[in-house]
Parts: C-alpha cells; sequence; structure tokens
C-alpha cells in the first residue's frame, strides 16, 4: 500500500510538470533538424546598433478612403464619399499605383493622427497610400476631348452614364439656370427641365426656416433631375437670405468690414456660417464670392468687392470659396474677367478699354487664384471687354471664353450674368442668331435667365435646325451634371 502511495505521487508530479511546460510552449514533437529553415537563413540578424524601424499598432493605425482627384509633386488629394476633400503629403511613403494612374481611382491612405477639415495639407503621418480600385469603366466611353482632369472629374463617369438616358430637351433645359418666377417654380422646373433657379430676396421674405425648406424641397421633388439652387448671399449690400431675420439675427456683414474687424480669421468663419445657412435652407450654390479688384470708393463695384489690391483679393476669394466648397456649397467668382471702374451693367452698356496686360496684372489675379484652388463655377459679366472683343459683351464673347478655358485652365461651369440686364437686353448686338444661342455657342454651360420658357425654345429649336452643334449641348450638359455628381446632386 505504501509502495503504491509513493508509485501515484510520482505520476502526480509528472502531470503537473507536464501542465507547468505546455504554457511556455514546449512540444512533444521530434527534435528539429540541426539545418536551420529557410525563413531562418533568409532572415538577418538584427544589428544592435540600429534604429527601430517606425510601426504603427493596428488600434493606432486609421484609414480614409476616396477617390483621387489630383497627384502632383508629392502631394495627393482624395475625394471621400461624404464629398469632402483631403489633401496629404506623401513624400517617402510607400504606395501602390502611383504615379501613372488617372484620377478617379479608388485609394486606401493608412495614416496616424487626426484630420483637420480646415488644413490645406492635413497635420498626419501617412504611413501608406494603396490603390483599391481603378476608375470607372464608364470613364473610357467618354469623348476624350471631355476629359481634362477638371474640378469635377470625380462624377464624370457617374454624369456620363446619366447623359446617355437624357433627351434633347432635358440638355436644353439643363443649360438653364433660371431666376425664380412667383409662383409655379416647380411645375417650370419639371416643364423645361431646368438645371436650376437663381433664389432672390422676395423668395425669403417674412418665410420661417422650416417653409423655406419645405418650398425649397417641393422643388427638388417636382424635378426629375435635382436642381441647381443658387442665390447671391455676397455680405453687405447683397444679402438675399439674412435680411430675413427669421434666418439670422443681423445680415451678413460686408467682406470689407469684416476684414477690418477681425483680419481674414473673420472672414474664413463668415464664410463657414454663410455655408452652414444655406445648406440648411437646401440652397446649394451661392453666387459669390465678388472677385473684383477696386480700391477706388467711386466705383460702381467697390462696396460690394474686398476694396483691397489684387493679392489681398486673391487671398480672400480663395479662402472664401475653400470653406464654402469643403462643406458642399459650390462657390461662383464673379465678374469674369474684371468689373475694374466700369459703369453698372444692370442698367446700360458699359465699355471696359483696358489693356490685356493691365487685366493680367491686376484684374484676372484674383480669378487665376479662385481656379488654382478649384472653384466650381465663374460667372462672366455684361462689361464689353475691347482687349479681348470689341463687338460684344463679355458674356456673349468666344474669344473670352477661349481665354478663361485656355489661358487660365478652368474646367468647370461658366455662366452668364442674368442676360435680362439692360447690358444686354437694352442693346442693339450684332448677332447672326438670337442672344441665348449665341451665348450657347460662345462658351457658356450654363445660362442665367428670367424668360426661361423663351430661351428653353430658342435653344431647342436651334439644337433642332443645326445651328448648335449637338457636342456643344452635350458637353454643357455633361459639365452641368458632373458638378451636381460632385455636390451630392445625384
Amino acid at each position: 500500500m505504501r509502495a503504491f502511495r509513493a508509485h501515484f505521487r510520482s505520476i502526480c508530479l509528472l502531470l503537473a510538470v507536464v501542465l507547468l511546460l505546455f504554457p511556455l510552449g514546449c512540444s512533444f514533437q521530434e527534435e528539429p533538424s540541426s539545418s536551420p529553415s529557410p525563413a531562418a537563413q533568409d532572415t538577418p540578424s538584427p544589428d544592435p546598433t540600429a534604429a527601430p524601424a517606425p510601426t504603427a499598432t493596428p488600434s493606432a493605425q486609421k484609414i480614409l478612403e476616396g477617390i483621387l482627384i489630383r497627384y502632383y509633386d508629392g502631394f495627393l488629394t482624395i475625394r471621400t464619399q461624404g464629398n469632402d476633400d483631403y489633401t496629404f503629403a506623401v513624400v517617402n511613403v510607400p504606395f501602390s499605383g502611383l504615379p501613372g494612374t488617372e484620377n478617379g481611382a479608388y485609394f486606401e491612405i493608412g495614416y496616424l493622427g487626426e484630420l483637420d477639415e480646415e488644413a490645406g495639407i492635413q497635420p498626419v503621418t501617412v504611413l501608406s497610400v494603396e490603390k483599391t480600385a481603378d476608375a470607372d469603366e464608364n470613364l473610357s466611353s467618354i469623348p476624350l476631348a471631355w476629359l481634362d482632369n477638371g474640378v469635377f472629374s470625380s462624377g464624370y463617369s457617374k454624369a456620363y452614364v446619366a447623359l446617355q438616358s437624357m433627351t434633347t430637351e432635358e440638355k436644353v433645359g439643363q443649360v438653364l439656370l433660371g431666376c425664380t418666377p412667383s409662383s409655379g417654380a416647380g411645375s417650370d422646373a419639371a416643364a423645361y427641365h431646368l438645371g436650376g433657379f437663381v433664389t432672390f430676396a422676395r423668395d425669403y421674405e417674412g418665410k420661417t426656416r422650416w417653409q423655406i425648406q419645405n418650398m425649397i424641397q417641393g422643388w427638388q421633388s417636382a424635378a426629375k433631375i435635382p436642381l441647381i439652387i443658387a442665390v447671391d448671399e455676397e455680405g453687405g449690400d447683397v444679402v438675399r437670405i439674412s435680411s430675413n431675420p427669421n434666418l439670422r439675427a443681423t445680415p451678413f456683414r460686408s467682406p470689407q468690414l469684416l476684414f477690418a474687424m477681425g483680419n481674414m480669421e473673420l472672414v474664413q468663419s463668415d464664410a463657414a456660417e454663410k455655408a452652414k445657412l444655406l445648406l440648411d435652407l437646401g440652397v446649394n450654390a451661392n453666387l459669390a464670392p465678388v472677385a473684383d479688384v477696386s480700391t477706388d470708393r467711386e466705383d460702381f463695384i467697390y462696396s460690394r468687392s474686398f476694396g483691397q489690391g489684387a493679392e489681398e483679393t486673391a487671398e480672400y476669394v480663395t479662402a472664401v470659396l475653400e470653406q464654402f466648397q469643403k462643406r458642399g456649397l459650390s462657390a461662383t467668382l464673379k465678374h469674369f474677367p474684371g468689373y475694374g471702374s466700369n459703369s453698372d451693367t444692370h442698367t446700360g452698356a458699359s465699355l471696359d478699354e483696358r489693356s490685356l496686360s493691365q487685366l493680367e496684372s491686376r484684374d484676372l489675379i484674383p480669378f487665376q487664384a479662385g481656379i488654382d484652388a478649384g472653384v466650381y463655377s465663374i460667372l462672366v459679366s455684361h462689361n464689353t471687354v475691347a482687349c479681348m472683343d470689341k463687338n460684344l459683351p463679355a458674356s456673349l464673347s468666344a474669344e473670352v471664353h477661349r481665354y478663361l478655358r485656355e489661358e487660365m485652365n478652368f474646367t468647370g461651369i461658366i455662366m452668364t450674368d442674368d442676360l435680362s440686364m439692360q447690358a444686354v437686353s437694352g442693346q442693339k448686338l450684332d448677332l447672326e442668331h438670337g442672344v441665348y444661342v449665341q451665348a450657347l455657342l460662345c462658351g457658356n454651360d450654363m445660362i442665367l435667365c428670367s424668360d426661361y420658357a423663351a430661351a428653353y425654345q430658342e435653344i431647342l429649336d436651334a439644337v433642332n435646325n443645326g445651328i448648335i452643334p449637338q457636342d456643344i449641348l452635350d458637353h454643357a450638359a455633361f459639365r452641368i451634371v458632373s458638378w451636381k455628381c460632385v455636390l451630392g446632386l445625384m
């Protein structure tokens, strides 16, 4: 019996030893071969003097997915599903699919840190850039002349698909930005397939926020293709929305006053507040900022301008448009190619006799800065700019539009000022065709007009009769639909 107990204790002791060894990774396999494994042969011995490579734990690294907007000189910009753009410095970062990939391809950015929506370049450490999918195959069907690597390129594929199912009538309507009628806006939007409406103070006066939201949503519901809902909310003299005390306690201040009160930081915060208010109401495009350079208090445009020199105005328009567009509100620079000291085109014709070199050294600087910053649209004035075209207002001049596209590399929406203004409607212009046809033929994508019923019929007849080539109409409609896709409307 005593021997049995001794033997039993030995067995228990052996079992305890086995249980202790298992957690330490011991196994009862055969001894490994004395020759090293291939993995061991390929792995160099660690260098005790070398600094450890930076690594990120899975919990620390973050991933941002999006579509490539641009890649240039070590900086990469992608657009997320929510239409937010983020630019990263990617010098000396491991990546796949770059360079040599087209815009519209899908990428993942691995990074450490926190994204900052206000930052031009993200203050994060980029660990990796990986291409996850090619650009959509639909891009291969788009005419090569339309693939301009432009501000709406992320929407091209979707827009081209939409364009294939659109009728000629729908395409004609899309190039029209109508001034809101006193009644029946929704039914007109449907009947004429309008690209959108420009709204005025009368559309907002006395209404509550909820009433305005309901009004605009009613227009959108009536339209087959989502509408651009635009407004002039510049601040100061022109405040269509914030003049309603139900929407804001006081109207937005002029850019000159904001700058005097708080420098560019106050201008930026004001622009951010504008964007938030307009978007909340259902407005998706602001016909601002004013990019005209004016320092003379006697100028017609002075009170609406930034009131500073060309470089300061360039900084102003860039700051404002970035605040608008990063939040999903389209910005519009106006009045190309610069108002200068010209008279009011609402009331009559205006001739600008300055030389091209004068314009390039002053008035065009803010517009070029805005284009370089990715502005979505530019409104062309009715001033007759003699150095470009001495016969026609800028809004109807092919040469003015050629300059904007080819010399300044603008790829967004070009729109006219309101064609009912006296600088156009009150003049006897030397035109081969009607004013609406000329507006499209000379290079505008969108025509701002009060009598959109007449404009619709004139353009439709011109397309059907071969006066307006189908390609011109298609390209304009394509840009407009691409704009709407980038804004998240389609």
